[in-house]
C-alpha cells in the first residue's frame, strides 16, 4: 500500500523515525519520504503488513491488524509515538495517583477535621489530573489545556486553604501566608510541564476529544469535523485533525483540507 493511504500523523512519525524533517502538508511529507527511499535504498518499498485473520492451530482467532512500517534486514521497523507527549502524560498520571492516595489517607485517618472534609474535593482534583494525563498519552491537544486548568484549580485551592492545619488541598502549613508564593510557583511549574508538548513535540496532536466523550457531549458525529464542499456546498465529514485531499461523493471533485 502506498504512502497515500497513510494518515499525515503516521507519515510524520515515520519521518521522525528516519531523522527527516516532519513539517509540511501530506503531499510534502510523502515526497520527502520517497526522496529518502531513493537515496538510501532504490529497491525500498513502503508496505502495509497485515496479520492474517484466520487462527493457527491451538490458538485463539486473531483479528486482522495493519502495521505501517518498512522492511529492513533486521525486520519491520515501526514508528513510535512522540516521546515528549507520552512522557509528560505519564508524569501527570503518576502525580494524579499520588494526589489520590494522599486524599484517601486524609479520608481514612484524619478523623472529622478539615482534612477529612476536604478529602472528597482533593480526590476529584486527583482524578482530573489522571484524566488529563490519559488525554496527553493518547496525544489529544485538549489534554494540555485540561491539565493546565486542573493545575490552576489545584493552585487556587492550595492558596485558599493555607493554614495551620494540614489538609489534602494545600502544601502550606503557615497561617501568615508566607508559603503562598511557593504554591503559585508550583502551579506555574505544573502548567509549564503540561505545555511542554506544544514546545518540543514534533508530532501533530489530535484535535477534539475521544469519541466516547464526544458522544457524552451530544456530538452528532464524534471524532469528525463537518466541512462544506467548496464546489457544491455538500456537507463532508472529515476525521478531526486530518490534513490532505478529500473527494466529495456528490460532485466527485477533490479539495484540500
Amino acid at each position: 500500500m502506498s504512502y497515500d493511504t497513510m494518515t499525515l500523523l503516521d507519515l510524520k512519525k515515520m519521518c521522525k523515525t528516519r531523522g527527516l524533517k516532519v513539517s509540511g502538508n501530506k503531499d510534502e511529507v510523502i515526497i520527502r519520504l520517497m526522496e529518502a527511499d531513493e537515496l538510501t535504498n532504490p529497491t525500498y518499498q513502503s508496505t502495509t503488513f497485515s496479520a492474517p485473520g484466520n487462527s493457527m492451530a491451538g490458538q485463539m482467532p486473531v483479528s486482522p491488524q495493519v502495521v505501517y512500517g518498512r522492511m529492513t534486514p533486521q525486520g519491520i521497523v515501526v514508528g513510535k509515538n512522540s516521546g515528549t507527549v507520552s512522557a509528560v502524560g505519564t508524569i501527570i498520571i503518576l502525580y494524579g495517583i499520588f494526589r489520590m492516595f494522599w486524599a484517601m489517607a486524609f479520608a481514612a485517618f484524619s478523623g472529622s477535621g478539615l482534612g477529612w472534609l476536604l478529602a472528597p474535593v482533593a480526590f476529584i482534583v486527583a482524578a482530573m489530573f489522571i484524566f488529563g494525563g490519559i488525554l496527553l498519552t493518547n496525544e489529544y491537544k485538549n489534554g494540555i489545556f485540561f491539565t493546565a486548568g486542573t493545575f490552576i484549580l489545584s493552585g487556587t485551592f492550595s492558596i485558599l486553604f493555607t493554614g495551620d492545619e494540614m489538609n489534602p488541598l494545600s502544601i502550606s502549613l503557615d497561617g501568615g501566608g508566607s508559603l503562598i508564593p511557593l504554591s503559585m510557583m508550583c502551579t506555574l511549574l505544573g502548567i509549564g510541564i503540561a505545555a511542554l508538548p506544544l514546545l518540543f513535540s514534533e508530532e501533530e496532536m489530535k484535535e477534539g476529544w475521544p469519541v466516547a466523550i464526544e458522544r457524552l457531549l451530544g456530538r452528532e458525529n464524534p471524532g469528525k469535523t463537518v466541512l462544506d464542499c467548496p464546489h457544491c456546498e455538500n456537507k463532508l465529514l472529515v476525521p478531526n485533525g486530518y490534513s490532505g485531499k478529500i473527494s466529495c461523493p456528490k460532485c466527485n471533485k477533490q479539495s484540500q483540507v
